[in-house]
């Protein structure tokens, strides 16, 4: 059957690709720069998803710094860019996305990443050719969980909001589809936090991303 949405937007970090492992390394290093405590990946798990900023407060905070993140953005940035690339697409991710290309739909990515970074990983994990826009956390004035950056997308590519499908892990990815108003799908192997994913009006949470491709929309979702 065909994909039932003209243009799909999804979450980069825990729904493209597992990105955890590369994060953590660019936060203990930063943390070493300033003689802090590190943390396992686990811990520095549950701060991903509001951007790099709020992240490295949450881990200085944890730290028990008062240092300004203001002192610490720039140490961390080149830390950040040196491990972003290491990155791993989630099994069936490209071949999702091009599939989806191959029908027509649109693709692309809003994420709380700085968007420097967005595509130089895309490329290298061969997912930029499908990809028709981006959004990441330092685009527009505002970021998830605000609706605006989807609104931009669905905007950007001629598609309306009925149209539009969000896909994503997190809270964050939930609460932005909801003020965007547009239907939205989870996955299960995210950085979902405490999330109860399936108590989130969810139009379906799948368990990998070629399942995506087998969704339809809830009969009272499109109005």
């Amino acid at each position: 059957m065909p994909f039932p949405y003209s243009l799909a937007i999804f979450d980069l970090d825990g729904t493209l690709v597992d990105s955890a492992a590369d994060i953590a390394e660019s936060v203990n290093r930063t943390l070493r720069d300033w003689k802090l405590p590190t943390y396992d990946t686990a811990q520095i798990t549950e701060w991903i998803g509001e951007g790099s900023r709020k992240l490295i407060t949450y881990a200085f905070r944890h730290a028990g710094s008062d240092a300004d993140i203001d002192d610490v953005m720039p140490g961390f940035l080149v830390h950040y860019a040196e491990t972003a690339l290491d990155a791993v697409a989630y099994d069936g991710v490209v071949e999702t996305l091009a599939a989806l290309h191959a029908q027509g739909v649109k693709v692309a990515v809003c994420t709380n990443k700085n968007e420097e970074f967005v595509k130089p990983l895309l490329d290298a994990r061969g997912m930029l050719p499908f990809v028709d826009g981006i959004v990441g956390g330092n685009t527009l004035p505002e970021r998830k969980p605000s609706g605006v950056p989807l609104r931009y997308l669905a905007e950007r590519a001629g598609v309306s909001i009925a149209e539009t499908l969000m896909v994503g892990d997190s809270e964050s990815d939930v609460l932005a589809a909801r003020d965007a108003g547009m239907d939205f799908v989870l996955v299960s192997y995210g950085y979902r936090k405490s999330l109860d994913l399936h108590a989130t009006g969810a139009l379906a949470v799948i368990d990998r991303m070629p399942d995506l491709l087998t969704i339809q929309p809830a009969a009272t979702s499109r109005g």
